[in-house]
């Protein structure tokens, strides 16, 4: 099987269950599952083997972003994600999707840093730290006397003490089109039947504060640890860049960016991209010749970003690639 690195490549998902409902990986690679290619003769082959095949040509040598979607369950609690924080992976979510038996109004939620009301109260930093720490280390006993132990314990003294462990934290509302970005440090939980399409740092370290079901890929929460280090200031707004009519750029990390190009007939991306990464969000758009629809994905490999038109002049789509 031979691959062209000058030709823009179509990414197969792979589904990945998850307590609070699945993720769909379009650039995955590890044991638990792992995404593939589409070459242009309707071959497919995984992913890693497609950049291990001329890792210059295709990636120039460097990992590639992770791309999925987090696709929660409806249901309140069941559908909620874990409250965590990352010491070196950076985040960034479009929402695509508000689950209208969840949200009726269309207003969706992510559980997103402190609650600054309840940090002033606490007349210090470290008194609040501590007595967050404290709530969440009685919910977790909670938890794990129900997950672990099979010990009874009532419907209401579970959500009391999942009502004060979260009343330290603070929510923000999204609408469909909404950008959260999410820097290290920065806890956060997206929230039940909120449909995001996700790029990140191609790592996977985490740290676990706190969750409202059994964690089934690890035997501890990391609360302590992530509770002395997380940022405790309200997390900035953010601001978009537009870089060329219909382009703005949506994130800007130390070593990723995220374009949004919407309504423009012709991009060409800068030459020195080591490769590129795009998303499908509405309407009919093209990679060269490669054709993408809502939630369809593709790869552009380096050496086809110089030979390669975007045409979204009818369409919205995301980009990503490495650098400032």
């Amino acid at each position: 099987m031979t691959i062209n690195p000058a030709q823009p490549v179509r990414l197969q998902p792979v589904y990945i269950p998850k307590p609070w409902g699945q993720e769909i990986w379009y650039t995955g690679m590890e044991s638990r599952g792992e995404s593939r290619v589409e070459l242009e003769s309707g071959d497919t082959l995984p992913l890693s083997r497609y950049l291990a095949e001329d890792p210059e040509g295709t990636c120039d040598h460097q990992p590639v972003l992770l791309l999925k979607i987090l696709d929660p369950d409806p249901e309140p609690v069941l559908g909620d994600l874990y409250f965590e924080v990352h010491e070196e992976k950076r985040e960034v979510y479009v929402v695509t999707h508000i689950d209208p038996k969840a949200w009726p109004d269309g207003i969706g939620a992510i559980r997103f840093g402190m609650h600054q009301s309840v940090r002033a109260a606490y007349g210090s930093d470290a008194a609040f730290r501590t007595a967050y720490r404290d709530a969440v280390a009685r919910y977790e006993q909670i938890r794990r006397q129900i997950d672990e132990a099979g010990q009874p314990v009532s419907a209401r003294v579970e959500a009391e003490a999942r009502t004060e462990m979260e009343r330290f934290t603070a929510t923000r509302s999204l609408r469909v089109g909404d950008v959260v970005r999410v820097p290290t440090w920065t806890p956060h939980a997206l929230q039940h039947g909120v449909r995001v399409v996700e790029f990140q740092t191609p790592t996977y370290e985490r740290f676990i504060l706190s969750f409202a079901q059994r964690v089934l890929t690890q035997n501890h929460w990391d609360t302590a640890h992530a509770v002395a280090r997380m940022i405790l200031d309200r997390p900035l707004a953010e601001e978009f860049e537009e870089v060329a009519p219909g382009v703005q750029r949506i994130a800007r990390f130390e070593d990723f960016n995220v374009w949004r190009v919407h309504q423009h007939p012709e991009l060409s991306l800068p030459r020195d991209l080591p490769y590129a990464v795009c998303m499908g969000l509405t309407g009919e758009s093209r990679i060269g010749s490669l054709i993408l629809y809502p939630e369809q994905a593709g790869f552009l490999p380096r050496q086809s970003i110089s030979r390669t038109t975007i045409d979204a002049s009818a369409a919205q789509l995301l980009i990503a690639a490495p650098g400032l």
